[in-house]
């Protein structure tokens, strides 16, 4: 009864639960991992530079936009739309897919076009890409074969709340880790930011490596490990965790693969999945313990241990409220639950 009802209250408070499960061990969480883009950040990207290497910066746009108009990823997002507000026109480029971790490809005029992170480019050396990297943006560059066309470099502001939360987290002597397949300029400039200290803090990160961090510390002395994360490439993270939580803004893959969901873009919900979860466990534990004294005393009544104790017949009926209605206004409490 008491998982029900908690259930019910972390839905009030922005949190879904999928099962009991969660409720029960959110309350031993020793380590919160974060994913940065849409975790962190509010995955509201904006293009804050961009460099044209080609003779036509012209063109070098209209195939960046043809490349990046139908993706959901918040990085190129933010890209077409910049450039659509600019009025460029897409380029036709044909069987674009996602790469996942790395970016996307496609293809114009027999010409392979490609969109993503520098490393995977190999591009991270040209001096445009590394004074964007240097200043801590996220940069997404654009290549037609071997050539590099164009770089932008792109800001995303953190959430209000996210100092906050990873301040009361640490305060409480939860460890804190950032995991990003960003670049390292932009990581470790959120870790700084927010706190984290530095050997916590891993960028360029794939879905894999993000999966092997987390088993990493699972492993050691089976710590209850919880990942807060909202795309695709962190299903694998997700699923890996003690406790995979997913942002709503995030894709249906990653939601499928989370064991709860912050249904109200507030990481606060991460400390309203840990309160919820101790309160719940104090219920627990006492209609447990309450439930043995009082089947103990019974048992022994009946019995006749207690010679100068008897109960009429016609009252005999009432021990039973006397057992389960502690446990039913207990549980009926924690309807009232506040976040510490």
């Amino acid at each position: 009864m008491v998982a029900v009802i908690a259930g019910g209250v972390g839905a009030r408070h922005g949190v879904v639960f999928k099962s009991a499960e969660t409720i029960e061990i959110a309350r031993k969480v020793s380590h919160v991992v974060f994913d940065k883009t849409g975790t962190l950040s509010r995955g509201e990207l904006s293009v804050s530079a961009e460099e044209y290497l080609s003779k036509s910066s012209s063109s070098a746009a209209s195939l960046a936009l043809g490349l990046t108009i139908n993706s959901k990823h918040p990085v190129s997002t933010a890209v077409a739309a910049n450039l659509q507000a600019r009025g460029t026109q897409p380029a036709p480029v044909e069987d674009v897919k996602s790469v996942t971790g790395s970016g996307m490809e496609g293809a114009w005029n027999g010409a392979s076009v490609r969109g993503g992170n520098s490393r995977w480019l190999a591009v991270q050396t040209v001096p445009q890409v590394a004074s964007l990297l240097s200043q801590g943006c996220t940069v997404f560059c654009v290549t037609l074969g071997e050539e590099l066309l164009a770089v932008y470099g792109l800001d995303d502001p953190l959430r209000p709340d996210a100092k906050s939360v990873v301040s009361e987290l640490q305060k409480r002597g939860i460890a804190v880790s950032l995991v990003s397949g960003d670049d390292d300029g932009a990581v470790q400039k959120v870790g700084c930011e927010l706190g984290i200290p530095s050997p916590q803090v891993r960028s360029r990160c794939s879905p894999g490596d993000k999966q092997k961090y987390i088993k990493a510390i699972m492993d050691h002395k089976s710590k209850i490990v919880l990942f807060c994360g909202d795309g695709t490439n962190d299903a694998v993270a997700l699923a890996q965790a003690s406790i995979g939580l997913h942002m709503n803004s995030g894709t249906d893959v990653a939601q499928s693969a989370a064991d709860a969901v912050l249904v109200r873009p507030a990481l606060t919900g991460i400390l309203v999945l840990v309160d919820l979860s101790r309160a719940a466990f104090r219920r627990i534990v006492f209609n447990f313990s309450w439930s043995f004294v009082y089947n103990i005393f019974a048992i022994l009544l009946a019995a006749g241990a207690f010679v100068n104790a008897r109960i009429p017949p016609q009252y005999a009926g009432l021990g039973e409220l006397v057992s389960v209605l502690p446990v039913i206004l207990i549980g009926l409490q924690l309807r009232w639950f506040k976040r510490r």
